[in-house]
């Protein structure tokens, strides 16, 4: 199995029981709510989403 990673970073955690501690985050292309174009929002399950996930163009993306 394979996954597209859109970006992988370090950062602090700034939420939870986990808030303040250092961590890193991997984000993957791809969404299984919603396929990220704008004509496609109205039906999607997911409307509110905000996160661009097409591609792997973000921060030390794959």
């Amino acid at each position: 199995m394979m996954y597209t990673v859109k970006e992988a970073f370090y950062t602090l955690q700034g939420e939870g029981a986990r808030a303040g501690r250092a961590s890193v985050f991997c984000r993957f292309a791809g969404c299984n709510l919603w396929s990220g174009r704008e004509q496609d929002r109205d039906t999607s399950v997911c409307r509110f989403c905000d996160t661009d996930f097409v591609g792997t163009n973000g921060q030390n993306g794959g």
